[in-house]
């Protein structure tokens, strides 16, 4: 079985919404991550300071068939094609080590509905 990471990048405040879409489309778990976002044409304040969005970094282990899913489901209902939704991309894995049978059969099973 090969693997792949999914890196979802959202607000802060749609971490959850994420979190259900992420679970919803076949992840069986997840590590999240607190972060802030600098963008290069970011609004200055009347001190000159640019603002910091808080955003959270989500990210999971997945079957590779079920990460390009998962990334079409999150797109779609996060509306990330529209400027400030967030970002997302998976990258292959080469060895993974810590994932159980129990998870393994639960992606065989998301994948095989998909057949």
């Amino acid at each position: 079985m090969k693997f792949s990471a999914v890196v979802l990048i959202v607000p802060e405040e749609d971490e959850n919404r994420a979190v259900g879409i992420l679970k919803e489309s076949g992840a069986t778990g997840l590590t999240i991550l607190k972060g802030k976002g600098l963008r290069h044409n970011e609004r200055k304040t009347f001190l000159g300071l640019g603002l910091e969005r808080k955003e959270s970094l989500l990210l999971c282990v997945v079957e590779k068939q079920l990460a390009m899913r998962i990334l079409r489901s999150v797109k779609v209902q996060m509306k990330l094609d529209l400027p400030g939704g967030g970002l997302g991309f998976s990258l292959p894995l080469g060895s993974v080590i810590g994932i159980g049978l129990e998870q393994m059969l639960a992606f065989r099973r998301e994948v095989e509905e998909d057949l």
